[in-house]
């Protein structure tokens, strides 16, 4: 599979109109499992487990069919679609458990094989998680074949073991993890800066800019069912912090995204720094949002976007010449 099909790959809300009891036969469930996690006295080790999970095509139609049960019964049942052919779908159970009421449960989850480790499976899983808090959940429960291919996944999403175990769950499937995701949006720190590459170039798009700071940068992401933006700070000598990079993925811009990590590094950082400051270009997109957060314009570097990069930068229609910088008291 081309990586350029992930362009193709639509993320859909199945219904009777768009799935029927033929739409999985040509999904391809085919894992080759060699090891899977099981528990011990002092926690959790990989075992040789060797098998071949398949379905043929009566277990492709009778998946379907609980696809379908799922829809009649008011279910949450999405699909990655690439030309009208399901290549993945997930399904979220709309009754609420736990002490708190805080789960539902990710009743099914699969990703056809010829399109795995391709970036489908995390898309299809931040949709599916965005629908499940749209109801009000607070955690998604995940019962998680214990496959260590299987398990890598959900970890890679930001899946951990669950608090509370659900009886039901684990003496259905007494071999499987029981894990859970975090629905709550929350900014945490990351130290793989280099993995959020395309988004820091949103923000600084010539990337030997982005590579001067980026190492004695520190880097924080919002992560709201999915990493949707982030911001990079640098200590600039005499008690100021300054943002070298703050990014919203596109489609989530005009969220509120920008302006929480703006108040989270503010609160992280008070009386640690004296104040906060930003560069940015005379923009009428950026200038007024860093304004809107209580920053003030503090002094102009004549140029700057003509002398440090290679090509003009446009924004909003607006090429940036001179670097204003900004700075709001902690």
């Amino acid at each position: 599979m081309n990586k350029n099909y992930l362009d193709k790959v639509q993320i859909v809300t199945l219904n009777n109109g768009n799935f029927n009891e033929n739409s999985l036969d040509y999904f391809i469930l085919n894992q080759n499992v060699t090891k899977c996690w099981r528990k011990v006295t002092d926690g959790y080790k990989l075992v040789d487990v060797r098998y071949i999970e398949d379905w043929n095509l009566s277990q492709r139609r009778e998946m379907a069919q609980k696809v379908l049960s799922a829809i009649h019964g008011g279910d949450i049942a999405l699909a990655a679609v690439i030309d009208n052919t399901v290549i993945g779908f997930a399904i979220v159970k709309k009754n609420f458990f736990g002490s708190e009421r805080q789960y539902v449960d990710l009743a099914e989850f699969y990703v056809s094989q010829p399109y795995r480790r391709y970036g489908i499976g995390k898309i299809l899983f931040e949709k599916i998680c965005g629908e499940a808090k749209n109801i009000g959940a607070k955690k998604l429960y995940i019962s998680a074949h214990s496959a260590e291919e299987s398990i890598s996944a959900y970890k890679k999403y930001g899946c951990v073991f669950a608090q509370e175990i659900d009886k039901a769950h684990l003496e259905k499937e007494p071999c499987d993890l029981q894990l859970e995701y975090d629905l709550t949006a929350r900014i945490y720190q990351v130290e793989d800066k280099e993995k959020y590459i395309d988004l820091l170039l949103l923000a600084d798009e010539q990337r030997d800019m982005v590579e001067k700071y980026l190492n004695d940068g520190v880097m924080y992401v919002i992560d709201d069912c999915g990493v949707k933006g982030e911001i990079t700070v640098t200590d600039a000598a005499s008690g100021i912090l300054e943002i070298k990079n703050l990014a919203i993925y596109k489609e989530f811009q005009c969220q509120g995204y920008g302006r929480k990590l703006v108040e989270f590094i503010c609160e992280k950082y008070k009386g640690l720094y004296v104040a906060l400051q930003v560069g940015t270009g005379d923009s009428p997109l950026t200038l007024p949002f860093y304004q809107s957060c209580g920053f003030k314009i503090s002094h102009t570097v004549k140029d700057f976007f003509i002398n440090n990069y290679d090509h003009p930068i446009v924004e909003e229609g607006v090429q940036l010449k001179d670097m204003v910088y900004l700075i709001k008291n902690l």
